[in-house]
């Protein structure tokens, strides 16, 4: 049971990508759900003996990787936080899978696609079951390959390449952060499994030495999990297929980063110092892209910056060392945003690709299954009452209050709420309920999905509905509650109502207010705010100019004019093969003047080298001569 929910995505990818035209592409579609549903059925089994049942199990396979003083075998750690993982995993995997082969009905590569979407899947378990941290290096590193694979799957738009290779070169950046924190934990404890180090980490004399470890580490997160800085990427991921930004950018491969936070739990506990970088990251990333999300026009951008927000909550929570709440909300995001995802490739599909929410609207009436779970979605997002995401956002709020020196990520988390309602109310009024920017005969053709698009939605909206409530005693367990005031635990939900309540009025969605808001435009939010402020927010706070511009630009000019031409092409060159063969060349042609091809300048080269090959036989004669005198007398 163990090994199979490992290697059954395997076999699920390479028999999908090997035969695939030999199966077709009814057949891969099939075959690669059918896999992925036993697999959810093996992690559902798991998820009891080790949470439930309070059963940890522990696998060691075989040596792998045996290099002097490091040894690493290859072994599976299934514990209460894998069980919780692996259903996150193949529940959202299973269900992406379902509705890819009616989203991708028609697409001439479908058993290409999924397998890709099998081997993402492995990787992912691969990631989450590992018990050291080269294992989790090689899933860490496979779920970032299949990232560029599936980003790129329609490798002939230019905006697709271009996304990859940003998603890719970004994620590098993280990785090295996760390298080097791997060589530091190796340096300190002569190990890399989880129980060798977290068992030792109270013994360490150097403070110093844990903090530097976790910064590491930390960024490493940053990187796959989209934090403030390395963020640039996620947004422009959106070039992939629907299917490909619910399944990786929005509810398990961005979460890795989290996981790889809550797995070193006991190594951040070493280091306060780490714990607030870890908090306040967290805080401003949850504001920075709740305030970019209410500009957004398009659709699947505005999701993945609430993406960008929801991930912040997570580092945040984990800052003040509650990482069973971080794991709870990271569990309610992944169905209530995969729910938003696939709802809006749903939008998408009816409106013939279509993303950009200004020429949508109107379509409440025509595809009204779609507008409940979208609604479902994004109240769930919004932390509206009794609903999924209510249950951990709020308690991540109450708990960040309880520690008074991080008030401020307290109220950032807590303005960032009432940002969140006003774009997904946002969202739901230019999309369905706004008089329609539609061409007549798109809006004419509007209709339905199939059932095996909408069957996954109606499924993730009860997900988002009653996961929370049924899950937050075997998640979360006995965290006690903090003792703040009654009114502080209200905030969140009244700044939720707030905002929700000041996009309905901002986009006359009330026909009862229109008289007070003359001035106010449904289409736009420019109005709202400064010309200068809106740009600077639509820019996404110029991070991608900044980095552009300050880094990028000067590491390709030094790259091209002193790594390349000086360096490269210059002194290596000169050096190495052109320097040699411009000296074999010039030696050659010199040599080459003897040959004029005139009779006594050969008989002139033959008689000075026979009179040298005898005058120096006769003085090497002489001198050994001279030699046995000397040695002998």
């Amino acid at each position: 049971m163990y090994l199979l929910v490992l290697f059954i995505p395997l076999l699920s990818a390479a028999i999908s990508g090997l035969f695939g035209r030999k199966i077709g592409e009814k057949g891969a579609g099939i075959f690669t759900s059918s896999s992925i549903v036993i697999s959810w059925v093996l992690s559902m089994l798991i998820f009891y003996e080790t949470n439930i049942n309070a059963s940890s199990t522990y696998i060691k396979l075989w040596r792998w990787f045996d290099s002097d003083l490091l040894t690493i075998y290859f072994g599976l750690q299934f514990d209460a936080l894998t069980g919780i993982m692996l259903v996150v995993v193949t529940s959202v995997s299973a269900l992406v899978h379902i509705y890819s082969t009616g989203y991708m009905s028609g697409d001439p590569h479908i058993p290409r696609f999924m397998s890709y979407l099998s081997l993402f899947t492995f990787f992912m378990i691969v990631l989450v079951t590992s018990d050291n941290y080269v294992q989790l290096f090689i899933g860490w590193e496979g779920v970032g390959l299949c990232s560029y694979l599936l980003i790129n799957f329609w490798l002939t738009r230019i905006q697709a390449n271009k996304a990859a290779i940003k998603a890719m070169l970004v994620n590098r950046v993280g990785d090295i952060g996760l390298v080097l924190g791997m060589f530091a934990i190796f340096k300190e404890f002569g190990s890399l499994e989880f129980s060798t180090v977290f068992s030792t980490v109270n013994e360490v004399s150097q403070p110093n030495s844990i903090a530097l470890i976790c910064i590491l580490l930390l960024i490493g997160a940053v990187g796959k999990s989209a934090q403030l800085g390395l963020h640039t990427w996620l947004p422009d991921a959106m070039e992939g297929p629907t299917p490909v930004s619910a399944l990786i950018h929005a509810a398990t491969m961005v979460t890795a980063g989290v996981f790889l936070i809550i797995r070193s739990g006991p190594l951040f506990e070493g280091s306060p110092l780490a714990l607030t970088v870890t908090t306040v990251v967290g805080a401003l990333t949850a504001f920075f892209a709740a305030t970019v999300g209410l500009v957004q026009n398009d659709l699947k951008k505005v999701i993945a910056y609430s993406t960008c927000s929801q991930l912040g909550y997570m580092v945040m929570v984990c800052g003040v060392s509650n990482y069973s709440t971080s794991l709870f909300h990271l569990m309610n995001h992944a169905f209530f945003k995969a729910l938003l995802f696939l709802s809006a490739g749903s939008v998408i599909h009816a409106l013939a690709d279509e993303q950009d929410m200004r020429k949508m609207g109107g379509l409440i009436r025509s595809i009204p299954f779609t507008y409940v779970m979208i609604l479902i979605g994004s109240l769930s997002l919004m932390g509206f009452p009794y609903l999924t995401g209510f249950y951990s956002k709020d308690l991540i709020l109450e708990l960040v209050y309880d520690k008074y020196y991080l008030i401020f990520a307290y109220w950032l988390g807590a303005f960032s709420a009432l940002l969140t309602a006003f774009y997904s109310i946002r969202l739901i009024y230019l999309t369905f309920i706004s008089n329609t920017n539609s061409k007549k005969e798109v809006l004419m053709n509007v209709h339905e999905s199939s059932w095996n698009i909408t069957l996954p939605l109606f499924l993730l909206a009860l997900g988002s509905i009653f996961v929370g409530y049924i899950a937050r005693e075997v998640v979360v367990g006995t965290v006690l509650p903090p003792i703040i005031p009654s009114s502080i635990k209200l905030v969140p939900v009244v700044l939720s109502l707030l905002g929700a309540t000041l996009a309905f009025l901002s986009y006359n969605t009330l026909s009862g207010f229109k008289m007070f808001l003359p001035k106010i435009k449904p289409q736009t939010v420019v109005n709202l705010f400064n010309p200068a402020i809106y740009t600077f927010l639509n820019s996404a706070w110029q991070f991608n100019y900044i980095i552009n511009h300050f880094l990028v630009a000067k590491a390709w000019k030094f790259g091209h004019l002193i790594s390349y031409r000086v360096i490269d092409r210059g002194l290596l060159e000169i050096i190495g093969p052109r320097g040699i063969s411009k000296l074999i060349i010039g030696v050659s042609q010199k040599i080459s003047n003897l040959q004029s091809g005139l009779v006594f300048n050969y008989a002139l080269i033959m008689l000075v080298f026979t009179t040298l090959f005898i005058s120096g036989s006769g003085v090497g004669g002489f001198a050994s001569q001279q030699w046995a005198y000397i040695m002998f007398s």
